[in-house]
């Protein structure tokens, strides 16, 4: 896989079969999406292409919007979990005002000028361009724009009852549904990071943390006591991760701190990834600090007895 910007893309030297979107999370229907442009590629004797975007709409259309959108996944984590997929090439393309006033057949347009798309794949619930009017709408019934043929899925995945959807992961993270999130993504929900210098409360009750800070584009689990696997330098250890911001030791800011089960090394600086598996209990203020040990070695307990369901 190769990601290549839109003003050079000399080295397309096949015809494409393209799809695009946003793809956050490339949760369970954006797998199927892109084994079915795979399958499309290899039919046609194409190339299959990704366009995306390197921002979503709402950070541009909605730039004062008190519920700013949080993502499931970073750029590069996004772009990665593409990659793995097993496609050919990713054009991400900056969203601005300006790309946003563009009408479907406009935005063709502009890809038409530099890649040869055989075919146009969509999703059920993918919209593209300006929808002030009904081109859109146009362009599926026609089924075809200048040589493009355009095909759209007509239905989506669903996970139980819930259709699934990237929105619909977020609000599970975000309510803690963790379980929930990971069917949908067909993986865990994470978050990679650095670890950070923290307050030292864990160590000092017996427990030392592994802290760390996201962007705040990233999409937090609610605050917290979740079971974990942390990765550090390509070994997976379980842990008990916490989020939220201290209330026995009356913090104000959200924090990120992981005990890492059998684990006794100096990390700091580190790069590690946090694999959010359950979630175990909400997150409580105590007495004391006595208060907290306890409820801390009834966590890893809880933790531990869930890490045996898995095998």
């Amino acid at each position: 896989m190769k990601i290549i910007e839109l003003q050079n893309t000399s080295e397309l030297t096949r015809p494409c079969v393209i799809t695009i979107g946003m793809f956050d999370g490339v949760h369970i229907g954006h797998r199927q999406m892109l084994e079915e442009l795979k399958t499309w590629a290899k039919e046609l004797d194409c190339l299959s292409l990704v366009v995306t975007f390197k921002n979503h709409p709402r950070q541009v259309l909605d730039k004062k919007s008190d519920n700013p959108v949080k993502f499931i996944d970073t750029k590069s984590e996004r772009f990665q979990k593409i990659a793995s997929c097993g496609v050919d090439y990713i054009l991400p393309i900056e969203f601005t005002k300006e790309f946003a006033a563009l009408t479907p057949m406009q935005f063709l347009d502009v890809l038409l000028e530099k890649i040869n798309i055989k075919l146009l794949l969509l999703g059920y619930d993918n919209r593209f361009g300006n929808p002030m009017n009904n081109e859109y709408e146009r362009l599926i019934e026609e089924g075809e724009y200048r040589g493009i043929k355009i095909q759209k899925d007509v239905s989506g995945i669903y996970h139980k009852d819930i259709e699934v959807s990237s929105t619909q992961i977020r609000n599970a993270i975000s309510e803690g549904n963790i379980k929930e999130a990971n069917a949908m993504l067909s993986r865990p929900f994470s978050i990679t990071s650095k670890v950070v210098s923290g307050l030292q409360n864990g160590r000092k009750i017996g427990f030392p943390t592994a802290n760390i800070v996201i962007s705040d584009e990233k999409i937090l689990p609610k605050a917290g006591v979740y079971a974990t696997r942390t990765i550090i330098d390509g070994k997976t250890y379980y842990s008990v991760t916490n989020i939220g911001n201290n209330p026995t030791f009356d913090a104000k800011k959200i924090t990120i701190e992981t005990h890492i089960m059998d684990f006794c090394e100096d990390i700091y600086q580190k790069s590690l990834t946090i694999e959010f598996l359950d979630f175990i209990r909400e997150e409580k203020k105590f007495a004391n600090r006595d208060e907290l040990s306890k409820q801390i070695n009834k966590d890893l307990s809880d933790a531990k007895a869930f890490f045996n369901t898995l095998g």
